[in-house]
Parts: C-alpha cells; structure tokens; sequence
C-alpha cells in the first residue's frame, strides 16, 4: 500500500507538470482576493459573513470570514466577476469588479437591517450553502463538511456526536455515545473557537456543549495540518457571535420515554461589547443505549450552561470569554436475563473556561494574524454501585465476582499561541506553540463485601507540550504545495516522557476552481489523555500495565469536483497503519471504559459524499462508506492482561459499509427533513462476526410563524421511525448495545430577533 501510494504520489506530480506545461493558462499568474468585513456603523468587525464570487448568476466559488471579519479567496481565473458579501441581519454588499492577475483588496461595509424572515428560504448541507431568496442565490463551494446551525433543524435530543454520524461521510454511530470516523475508534478531537477539547472528556457519555450554542462546525477528517496534535480527525465548532441588537429564544419539548427539556438563550450587541447566554435540561427514561431491546433502569437528567462575552478592542483586536459547565447523572442499563438486580448510577461534572485575543496584522484581510488563548477545563466521574447490588463482574484470571466503584477529578490548565504571516499569494506560513498541564486523581477499585480486587489508585499527573510550523507554497496556479512538522512531549504517570517529530504534507492539483485533486502524508501521535488514564496498579501509583500512545502512518488519496452551480461531490481513499494502535474497553455491566493497546492496527477505505441544492425548496445529500478496520497482536493495557493472538481480528468499530442521505424541504417558514442512516454492523463478539445491518429513518417537520420581531415555531421530530430492533454492537471489547426504538418528540419555541 505505502508503495502504492508513492507512486500516485509521483504521477500526481507528474501530471500537474506535464498538463501545466501542454496547456498553462491564459495567464501564468491568476487573481487572489482579500479584504476585511465590517459593519457601516461602527466599524466593527463581522465574524463568519459569507462571500460569494459570482460570474452573472452563478457562483464560482466562496468562503467564509473568520472572527475578525478577513477573508481570503485564491485562484481565480482573471476577469470581470461580482464579489457579494452577505451575513444575518445585514443587507449584502455586491461590488462588481474587474480582476487581473495578482492580489486584490476588497472590503465590505454592511449596513445592519431588520431581520425579516418571512418569504425567505435558508438552506444548508454537508459541503456547500444555499441562500435562496427572492433576488439571489448565493452557494458556496468548500472543501470539508459544515454544519450551521441556523440553517438545519436539530432535535432536541440531538448531540455533536450525532450530528457527525449525519454530517461526515464513514461516521459510524457507536453505543455510549460515540461515534467512530473513518474506521477509528475515538481518534478525533473538538477545538471550540481555536482551543482543543477532547471528545473522551467525558467518556463520551456527556457531550461537551448543546449544539444551541454552536454557528458552525467544521469537520476536518484525515488530512490535517500540522497544527492540530493528538487527533486524526477535527470537529471545529465557531460558537454564537451575535450581530444583532438583542434576540431571546425559549422552548419547551416533550416526547416518548417521558422525555421532557426547556432550553433559554439570550444574545445582544452593544457598542463594543456582545454577548451569548444560553442554558437547558433534559430528562429521559432512555440515557444511553441498552444491552437489551427493552428500556428500563435507564433514567438519566441533563443540565447545561455556556456564556461567552466578547469585547471588540478595535477592528483588529477581539478578546472572547468562553464559560462552558454541563452535568449529568444517570441510572446504568444491565443485563437482567440471569435474574440479576442492579442498582449502579453514574455522575458527570465537566466544564472549560476559554479566554481568547486575537489580533489582525492589518486591515486588508490579508496581513496575518496573531492568536493566544489561555485555558482551563475540569471534570469530575462518580460510578456508584447499588447497596443490593451481587457481584458479577469476573475479572480475567480471578474466580472471584465483583462489584465497582470509580471516582474521579481533574483539572487542566494551558495556553496555546500561534501565528500566521501569508507572504505574497505563492507563500504562506503559520506557527505556534501549546502547554497543558494536568492534575486529578482516580480511585477506581473492585470489590467483594470487605474483599478488595484489582484497582486503580493514582495521581493523574502530567504534561503535553506541542509546537509546529507549515506552510503552503504554489508556484504556479495549478499545484499547490501543503507542508508542515509538528513535535509533541507527553508526560504521564508510568509511561514516563514520550515525543514525536510529525511531518506532514499534502500536494494539491487545481486544474480549476470546481476541482481539487491531493494525496496527503501525515505521521501519528495520539497519546491517551492523562485525565482519561484508568490503569491497574498493584500498589497506588504504580501503574502495572501501561497504555502507549499510538504511533502510525496515515494516507490519503482524494478529489473534490463541483459537477455544476446545484451538484458537488468529493472521492477519498485513505489508509492507516498504526504501531501499537488504540481502543476503548468497557466492563461488561458497567459504562466505565479504559484505553488499551493493540499491537498493530490496519484501517483502510474509500469515501464518496454527494451534495444536490439547486434553486427552490429543495436540498440533498448522499453519503458512501466502505472501510476494514483490522487488529493484529496481542492486546495490553488498561485492565485486560496480554491477551495474545494468532490471527487478524475485527476490531469493534470496524463496520464495512456505511450510507446516509437526506431530503430537505423548506419554504416560506415550512421545512421537512428526512434523513436514512445504514450500517452493515458492528462486530458481534465473534473474532470477524458482525451484528445483523441496519437501516434507521428519521424525519422532522416544523413551521416559524412572525408576528413583526417576534415567532412562534412549532416541530415535531420522529427518530427510528419504522420503530427497527438494532444491536449496534456484541459483547467485544465493550458490552452489548441496543440502538434506540422509534422516539417521537414535540417542541415548541418563541422568540424575539
């Protein structure tokens, strides 16, 4: 495989020098745009407005402004072009312009308008946007999935985790929870406003934040820069800036399960200064996902809170606070067959603290930026056994059944900075640095009435220290050249200090702008996270059995092409090889898991994403997966002894084929959404056996009626909708899971914008 992929490596190259040569374009040099966005009124800058480049009615291609209101847009061919720049809440600017080859400064002034939302149709989907309104169509053509929440319904049950399942082509639905991309088991990461937050914070059982007070997500899989560390994969969540003057959401929902939440949010601009406010709770009698079809000892309450306040200093100094606190707790679903009663509970407490300053080198968007951030983020874990509860977890090698009890804390506290200097529009360059420094304890122990068990007594302890540097050169329009290092230091309890230097590079073929062809070389690190360390220790604090971090080589071939203005579609393939690799174990009867090794790891698949939006109310989109996910070698660390092997083995997350697809409806306040998820299943407990395959339907339905700057907005969700009996997954690794039975929401909400 990895001689494979040198060779496309080096046709690839060859290619673009040949067909550069025999046919170059018109001009050896093509137009490069960049410019700032603004508000008329105070000059302030306008985060996340959108700019369309536009020849008559169609759209070439667009981007997005970053928090400062910059923007960039590279490789247009010279010519006469309309340049729009468009944002809630603002009338659009449209500038018509004629472009040379070079660089091109163009700004926006926006004038703030009343927001009426009446006969006008806001649409999204996975690779592209869709402004339909009377006058215009604005549709823009990215290169990674994004998922903005004012243009898609979300259930009130919805999680960032589900939203990747329905976002991310590959993204298979895992229990707990989780959610597994491109064949891995957890290997992805969120950053929330440019700060990392990891997905297994919470052992993926309390999600990080509600998707209510997220913009936009990005979701960078697979070919990152060098900047990211300790992931694969890259959830990047933007949250609320509001543009506005002052809007408050409230609603209220009810469905099956007993399930029941409010939700209120609060969000102003005034003067220099803006703020989000937003806060709800949940309750449900189906937590989290079953080891049997029927649903009971599954009662579960949600409460969640996230602030953020920003000051805008000047045009190009912006200081953010972000406040995030979420907590639950919940009854533990077992397996009653065998005439066993149990009464376990399990407590979360998680939350981060992120203040953030930006700084833009100068006022034409294309000057570079400088960015720091101070961090902090904690998280406790209290799994409490029922007083009547008998032993019946057998741990390998011990004839003895036990109960469990685990209590943990931690904090984190760090800083990370970074800096980006582009120069010319051949070269650009970016660097930075992060610290985060560790500190909790578990005590995490088994237990038989007065008899003790294996354990897990320790101080949680430790650093990651990161730095990197990239940059993109393009000689000529038609190759681009993506190249980076990264280095990382993890120290931890018992497995000492370990480092990695990671290259990383991508070349990039750009025949034109509706199409990009690259292959991607990057080297893994992914340690496991020191809060996340659940080791057996044979005395406390001596680890006796440690958990490595992986260390692999990832591959990726793939091309993004735009076949017309309403139809674009991307092709990947990709393969991992990892030495040792990683994956999550859970005790069977319990939801507490721990990161353990395998020797080696193979993942490899190919990946197709379709996305349809033409003119008028209707969207869609088509996701195809096809991956093996392959373990070789002894198993090792977290609480499982060396279980050596003979063969290659399924691992749990391996699942070979992956589809989902939505329609959506939406017109003049009405919208319709229908979405199918399949999988050909997880593996069922059997070395290379799989659950039986699955095909989920899931439909929303809603109308937002206006009364002048007030609404009303009834929706009406149904998920599981031929009420399918699924087992996500057998008893591999983790226990067995039940997918969840048809479940019917109603919500109602109101509001002043």
């Amino acid at each position: 495989m990895l001689r494979s992929m040198i060779i496309s490596l080096l046709m690839l190259g060859y290619t673009c020098t040949i067909s550069y040569a025999q046919a170059p374009p018109a001009s050896n040099r093509r137009a490069n745009i960049h410019g700032k966005i603004t508000e008329e009124k105070d000059g302030h800058p306008l985060a996340y407005a959108e700019v369309a480049v536009m020849k008559g009615n169609s759209v070439v291609t667009g981007t997005i402004a970053d928090e400062l209101g910059d923007f960039q847009i590279h490789n247009l061919y010279p010519g006469r072009y309309k340049i729009v720049a468009y944002i809630l809440g603002f009338g659009k600017s449209e500038i018509d312009t004629l472009l040379s080859s070079g660089d091109h400064q163009i700004n926006f002034a926006l004038v703030a308008n009343d927001i009426q939302m009446e006969g006008v149709t806001v649409t999204a989907n996975h690779h592209s946007h869709n402004y339909n309104t009377s006058d215009n169509t604005l549709r823009m053509i990215l290169t990674a999935p994004v998922f903005h929440t004012s243009t898609v319904h979300i259930s009130p049950m919805s999680t960032p985790s589900s939203i990747i399942q329905q976002n991310v082509p590959g993204a298979v639905q895992a229990p707990t929870g989780e959610v597994h991309i491109q064949g891995q088991h957890s290997e992805y990461s969120y950053y929330v406003d440019g700060v990392p937050i990891p997905e297994t914070m919470s052992e993926g059982m309390t999600e990080l934040f509600d998707p209510r007070t997220v913009d936009r997500i990005t979701f960078l899989v697979g070919d990152l820069p060098a900047e990211y560390s300790d992931a694969l994969s890259v959830i990047d969540v933007r949250t609320k800036i509001p543009s506005q003057k002052f809007s408050a959401h409230a609603s209220q929902y009810v469905g099956s399960f007993n399930s029941s939440g409010q939700s209120l949010s609060l969000a102003a601009h005034t003067g220099d200064f803006s703020y989000f406010f937003a806060g709800s709770r949940k309750v449900t009698d189906r937590r989290i996902d079953t080891p049997l079809p029927a649903v009971f000892h599954d009662h579960g309450t949600d409460l969640f809170g996230f602030g953020k306040v920003q000051y805008i200093m000047s045009p190009n100094d912006i200081l953010s606070l972000d406040i995030d606190q979420s907590g639950s707790n919940f009854q533990v679903p077992y397996d009653s067959t065998g005439g066993i009663m149990e009464n376990d509970n399990e407590q979360f407490g998680d939350g981060f603290q992120n203040l953030i300053y930006q700084h833009g080198f100068g006022s034409d968007g294309g000057s570079g930026q400088f960015y720091l951030a101070l961090s902090h983020r904690q998280g406790t874990t209290t799994y409490t056994p029922g007083a009547t509860d008998v032993p019946s977890f057998f741990f390998a090698g011990d004839s003895i059944p036990y109960n469990v009890r685990d209590s943990r804390l931690f904090n984190v506290y760090g800083a990370l900075s970074s800096i980006s200097l582009p120069e010319g529009d051949e070269f650009s360059f970016k660097g930075g640095a992060s610290y985060f420094y560790t500190k909790g304890n578990e005590n995490f122990s088994m237990f038989n009435g007065n008899l003790a068990g294996p354990q897990s007594i320790q101080n949680l302890q430790g650093y990651d220290l990161g730095a990197f540097i990239q940059g993109a050169y393009q000689p000529f329009p038609i190759l681009e050249v993506d190249a980076g290092v990264r280095y990382d230091q993890h120290h931890a309890q018992g497995i000492g200090t370990v480092s990695q230097f990671s290259p990383k590079v991508k070349l990039i073929y750009i025949p034109g702008l509706s199409t990009r062809a690259y292959v991607y070389y990057g080297r893994l690190f992914v340690p496991v996270l020191i809060e996340q360390l659940r080791e057996l220790t044979t005395t406390p604090g001596k680890v006796s059995q440690i958990t490595l971090p992986v260390r692999g080589e990832y591959f990726e071939l793939g091309i993004t092409h735009s076949f017309s203005p309403s139809l674009t579609g991307k092709l990947e393939g990709y393969y991992t090889q990892e030495n040792p690799g990683m994956d999550n174990s859970t005790i069977p009867g319990t939801s507490i898991q721990t990161a353990v090794n395998i020797q080696q790891i193979y993942v490899r698949g190919i990946q197709l994403g379709l996305d349809y939006s033409p003119a008028g109310p209707f969207s869609g989109y088509f996701n195809l997966a096809i991956s093996h996910a392959q373990g070789v070698g002894p198993t090792t660390g977290g609480f499982l002894p060396t279980v050596p092997t003979t063969t290659a083995f399924d691992l749990d997350h391996d699942q070979r084929i992956t589809y989902s697809f939505g329609l959506n409806y939406e017109k003049s306040g009405y919208y319709g959404n229908l979405i199918g998820s399949y999988g050909s299943g997880l593996t069922n407990g059997q070395i290379n056996g799989h659950v039986a395959p699955h095909l989920i339907f899931d439909a929303s339905m809603g109308k937002s009626f206006y009364f002048g700057s007030y609404f009303i907005k009834p929706e009406f969700y149904v998920a599981n909708i031929l009420n399918h009996q699924y087992l996500l997954n057998g008893a591999f690794f983790n226990g067995a899971n039940f997918g969840a039975p048809r479940t019917v929401l109603f919500k109602v909400s109101v509001g002043v914008v």
